[in-house]
């Protein structure tokens, strides 16, 4: 990679506002986002297709040949050796076309190019990034957003919740940390500061 290119790392807890924060980084860099590539090679990627249709059944796609979106979270979400084995199927595809994309904005002569993805550190990709940005937030705050935006009940979210790491836990990861307790007026002003100094910094020199 070219010294004066970045590929930095956005990243998460449930309910904390990492969309948001993508979104306001979208006006100025492009954000690749790990959900909607994984969707669409779960979709389009006939050896994918084949391997979820195996594991759990034809119901994994809806009769347009859709995700099964609400079957599948209903399935990992209940257990984790299922979330495993779901995550050991699309993984890999979506790295390879991360990495891909990637490439053309940086060839194109994008600077910084961001990925949002709630499972850098679950998923050990975190050795991917020259830098990793971590949007955390209260859990109680976060509890409460996630069940007014998904209609969803308190144990559904706390389950959720607990496939992932405690949000103190990713900001003592993470190289710079986010928190959206207040405003969008405060997310936004606190988003342009690390978006300023991630403008100026070159890449993390290999160990």
């Amino acid at each position: 990679m070219d010294e004066a290119r970045l590929l930095i790392g956005l990243t998460g807890s449930i309910g904390a506002g990492k969309s948001t924060v993508a979104a306001i980084i979208e006006q100025h860099y492009p954000v690749l986002n790990t959900d909607r590539i994984a969707r669409d090679i779960m979709e389009h990627d006939d050896a994918v297709r084949d391997a979820l249709t195996e594991e759990f059944g034809v119901q994994a796609y809806l009769s347009d040949g859709s995700l099964n979106r609400t079957f599948l979270a209903e399935l990992v979400f209940e257990d984790e050796k299922k979330l495993a084995m779901v995550n050991s199927i699309v993984h890999p595809p979506t790295v390879l076309e991360v990495r891909r994309l990637a490439r053309e904005f940086h060839a194109e002569g994008r600077r910084l190019v961001f990925v949002e993805s709630a499972l850098i550190y679950e998923a050990g990709l975190d050795e991917e990034f020259d830098y990793i940005v971590a949007v955390i937030s209260d859990m109680e705050t976060a509890l409460l957003r996630i069940m007014k935006r998904d209609d969803l009940t308190e144990r559904h979210v706390r389950r959720r919740m607990r496939l992932q790491l405690p949000p103190e836990e990713k900001a003592e990861l993470a190289d710079f940390t986010i928190r959206n307790n207040s405003t969008l007026e405060a997310l936004e002003k606190s988003t342009n500061v690390i978006l300023s100094i991630l403008s100026r910094l070159q890449p993390r020199p290999s160990e």
